[in-house]
């Protein structure tokens, strides 16, 4: 019943997204002719770190984004269901395979690696409850949150690590609430309301009141985040673009590596790319 419950709160909440309107739309600046605006759908993990690149596109390209954050998962079910959108970056390429065996991807060549990053526990500055070791989460005064196991890429990945090592019902049983996305587990920390809560590491670039303890048994929950251009997009050729620009090592990739991810090499040759796409 529980886990029904939990699929009815998903798909309700996939229809709330698609009905939404994205963040932030540029107007057009004087006496250029309006375009119609890139529409990305971005994992919430992501959404600082996109936010400064959009606002470094928009300037660079004078191009109009327009983003739709939320869960990896549900954000999925809202572009098939929609058909619509230019771009997807979920917070694991795990949700990237799903939507080429669907095909939903533009091409073979519509993937680009981004950077990765890895599964922590989040706990107030000073590490108050002093915790250490994953069996410090377990004992019965610790308030422990995750993000949800069906729509979050950190629950999904952190339970299939976890079966595989047979830890995952003893962390279940422990935990507290599950909450929508990891952002939302790190606020429970922050305000109290939790003592700890599972996340990715760069998720806490933005919480200086928050410090991260690392474990051994989370060492493998760790995300591949990519960017993919659908075959819905109406304009591939811009969200092509977009793509390479996130992808460029002097680009998107500096802005990664500035907010706390692990970025991959990228491409050295990524301004000639752009300027060729451009």
């Amino acid at each position: 019943m529980a886990m029904l419950l939990s699929l009815f709160a998903l798909t309700g909440l996939a229809t709330l997204l698609m009905r939404s309107s994205p963040s932030h739309s540029p107007s057009t600046p004087s006496g250029q002719t309006p375009s119609e605006p890139l529409v990305i759908y971005c994992a919430a993990s992501n959404k600082s770190v996109l936010e400064a690149i959009r606002s470094d596109y928009e300037r660079d390209y004078k191009t109009s984004v327009q983003v739709q954050y939320g869960p990896s998962q549900t954000l999925l079910a809202s572009l098939e269901v929609s058909g619509t959108g230019d771009l997807y970056l979920p917070a694991d390429d795990s949700y990237l395979a799903v939507a080429r065996e669907r095909k939903m991807l533009a091409g073979e060549s519509s993937v680009f690696p981004l950077a990765t990053m890895q599964a922590v526990v989040a706990v107030a500055k000073g590490n108050p409850k002093r915790i250490a070791r994953f069996e410090d989460v377990l004992v019965e005064d610790i308030r422990l949150a995750q993000a949800s196991i069906e729509a979050s890429a950190i629950g999904k990945l952190t339970r299939e690590v976890l079966t595989t090592s047979g830890q995952w019902e003893k962390l279940h049983a422990r935990t507290t609430v599950y909450k929508t996305t990891v952002n939302e587990v790190a606020n429970d920390v922050k305000v109290g309301a939790v003592d700890a809560g599972i996340v990715f590491d760069a998720v806490l670039h933005d919480y200086d009141t928050l410090e991260a303890v690392e474990l051994p048994e989370l060492k493998e929950v760790s995300a591949r985040i990519a960017i993919g251009v659908l075959k819905s997009s109406r304009q591939p050729k811009q969200a092509l673009h977009f793509a390479r620009y996130l992808a460029a090592r002097d680009k998107g990739l500096q802005r990664y590596r500035e907010f706390g991810f692990q970025p991959v090499d990228g491409d050295a040759g990524g301004r000639r790319c752009l300027d060729r796409a451009a």
